[in-house]
């Protein structure tokens, strides 16, 4: 699965959550998109969880229909994600976002041709059909023809212009300012008391709050990767500074030393407590004969420190059994 059909497939997990009743809710959408992720994907889990967050993002949902095919929607998307992510983040949000809108992807030649977003004129087509010729004023009655057309325009400008200035009179007349009282005894257009049924206004997300816990939550990816990457390599003093004392004995370098290579991939975050992220990855280790397996395992990970500390690590199940 390659970005482009990643965000066609979130648009239409969106699109079927509507269908269902269930409202756009930007906590079970960040859960959604770690789902959604492949490997290759997973760099990019940080950016969607924050896009899904953002003002943007639930104006789009919230449209009718949900999620337009509007170029202009999925370039103020990009601009958003651009404020916040790496160049190389933002560029490959760009194929998401157009997955998302339903928008072609983009070749290797350049941007897909496409039609103009619905309910927007097509400015060149009316262009084509809106020409106008003189030549198309009727040759009979040579400059007659010509003086009735003139006194037409003529026409239409004078009555613009007289109904322009009559309007400016009515507005500025006290009489007819329906806002402040005046010496008729009118009194001021009172405007109506809001409504006891209508609920308050939805909270505006916390951006700033919500590109700190992208940022830990990669902070504490990296850590794990880095101390797997360590192990595998036999850097021990670089992997102790990964782990904290009370996970010392679940990286103990002799247990580490029996095999050619070990690495961790998909890993995904599973809860958190302020500082303290909890993630769920899979471990694969690989022996000498070249048989490997393969075991899903958590990580606890304090991510105030630098470099972020891995302070528990638990077992879960056997994954893909030695072959």
């Amino acid at each position: 699965m390659n970005d482009h059909e990643l965000g066609g497939r979130l648009r239409r997990q969106i699109l079927s959550d509507l269908e269902r009743g269930l409202p756009s809710d930007g906590r079970r959408l960040q859960a959604l998109v770690g789902d959604l992720c492949g490997q290759e994907q997973l760099p990019l889990l940080p950016a969607l969880k924050y896009l899904v967050m953002t003002p943007g993002f639930n104006n789009a949902v919230a449209q009718h229909p949900p999620l337009p095919a509007n170029p202009r929607l999925q370039l103020r998307l990009q601009q958003e994600l651009n404020e916040v992510f790496a160049a190389a983040i933002s560029a490959r949000m760009e194929a998401v976002l157009r997955g998302l809108m339903d928008l072609a992807a983009v070749s290797s030649e350049g941007m897909a041709p496409e039609a103009p977003p619905e309910g927007e004129p097509d400015l060149d087509a009316e262009a084509e059909g809106e020409t106008f010729e003189l030549n198309a004023i009727p040759r009979s009655g040579g400059s007659r023809g010509l003086v009735a057309v003139l006194s037409f325009i003529a026409g239409v400008l004078v009555v613009g212009v007289g109904g322009g200035l009559a309007w400016l009179l009515l507005q500025s007349s006290p009489l007819r300012n329906p806002d402040v009282g005046d010496l008729s005894g009118i009194p001021a257009r009172q405007d109506p008391a809001p409504s006891a049924a209508e609920p308050p206004p939805a909270p505006e997300p916390d951006l700033e709050a919500i590109r700190r816990e992208a940022a830990s939550t990669a902070q504490a990816v990296a850590s794990v990767e880095q101390l797997y990457n360590d192990l595998s390599l036999g850097n021990i003093q670089a992997a102790r500074q990964r782990f904290g004392g009370e996970a010392a004995d679940q990286f103990d370098p002799a247990f580490f030393s029996q095999f050619q290579r070990v690495s961790v991939d998909n890993l995904r975050e599973l809860s958190r407590d302020g500082s303290l992220i909890t993630l769920e990855g899979l471990v694969t280790f690989v022996y000498p004969d070249g048989t490997s397996q393969s075991e899903s395992r958590s990580f606890t990970v304090e991510t105030a420190t630098d470099p972020a500390l891995i302070t528990a690590s638990n077992f879960g199940q056997i994954t893909r059994r030695r072959q």
